[in-house]
């Protein structure tokens, strides 16, 4: 199997950049908003419920057109009124990536935003994500693992030791960091098995992400209308994480990084998690005032270098380059 076209790894890649730059802000932003007074429901609910609103004209069927298409058309099956909803998805489908990357994972992370650091979350997260679309890889589909890349996976794991030997105050009282870390722990394997069925089912971007949005939407609603919180933050911190949870993590975000897959795979694609370590670390400090320890730095240093050397991205350039005399 040839790898993408030049093109297609440009576009990739830029898709992939694009994804980056999103995470990096939502994490400072989620981290923000912790230290503003948003629980993890309520940013659970800002980011469903926002992006769902960005999604529902994208999803609606236009006049003239079956409300769902793609596989359902492929294979004969009946389609419903209603079934954009779902993108087409099959209900077994749609319900495994609610988990994944819908209330689940993202009640996670932000409980991990409001117990560790957010030096802990740039790199376990991200670094779960790739020890498990790796993992999936090689034993359900019995891809053999390069040389680089289990190189690269034993760095990860360097890097998320380095970050597990500190243990800074937590910022919930009696609460432990190690805690934080298990969250992220959590989410970061949730998301490698998004990653890992995103590229497997050949998911549309568009009508897979919004179809998850909306269903996390319709389940996140009912819990924060019962529980609403006493002390309501400011109306201009609403507004920053509409932009951070909604905008940006819930939508933005995850349009560009499924299409990053749908052009590279999910191998070339996981490169770009590796970059949101250093960049939201470099945003913390002149939005939050965190500066990492050198037991921080050591593990992102770590931790990225692994995500990069796994991809064995040194010798795919180097093979392009023609020889002398041929």
């Amino acid at each position: 199997m040839t790898g993408p076209e030049p093109d297609g790894r440009r576009q990739g890649a830029g898709f992939g950049l694009l994804a980056c730059a999103c995470w990096a802000v939502y994490n400072t932003g989620t981290d923000l908003g912790r230290a503003w007074g948003f629980s993890s429901l309520d940013l659970m609910t800002l980011r469903f419920c926002v992006a769902a609103l960005l999604f529902l004209p994208l999803l609606l069927p236009r006049s003239g057109q079956a409300p769902a298409a793609g596989r359902a058309q492929a294979t004969g099956a009946p389609l419903r009124r209603w079934s954009w909803i779902t993108g087409g998805l099959p209900l077994r489908r749609l319900v495994l990536l609610t988990v994944c990357i819908g209330p689940p994972f993202t009640l996670l992370i932000n409980t991990g935003y409001g117990i560790a650091p957010l030096a802990h979350a740039v790199v376990i997260s991200p670094g779960m994500t790739m020890l498990t679309a790796n993992a999936l890889s090689v034993f359900l589909d019995r891809r053999p693992m390069p040389l680089a890349r289990m190189a690269g996976l034993l760095l990860v794991s360097g890097g998320l030791i380095a970050m597990a030997l500190e243990q800074p105050a937590s910022k919930t009282p009696g609460v432990a960091v190690w805690l934080g870390d298990l969250c992220f722990v959590g989410s970061g394997t949730l998301w490698g098995v998004f990653t890992y069925l995103s590229a497997r089912w050949q998911l549309d971007p568009v009508r897979a992400t919004g179809a998850v949005t909306l269903v996390s939407a319709v389940l996140v609603l009912p819990p924060f209308w019962l529980l609403l919180p006493h002390e309501v933050p400011p109306p201009a911190a609403w507004a920053w994480q509409v932009l951070f949870q909604g905008v940006l993590g819930g939508c933005l975000a995850l349009l560009a990084y499924m299409r990053s897959v749908a052009l590279l795979g999910p191998g070339l694609s996981a490169i770009f998690p590796a970059m949101v370590p250093p960049l939201a670390v470099l945003l913390a400090i002149p939005l939050t005032g965190a500066w990492p320890s050198v037991t921080q730095w050591s593990g992102i240093a770590l931790a990225s270098t692994g995500l990069v050397v796994s991809l064995d991205l040194i010798s795919k350039r180097k093979l392009p380059v023609p020889r002398k005399g041929h």
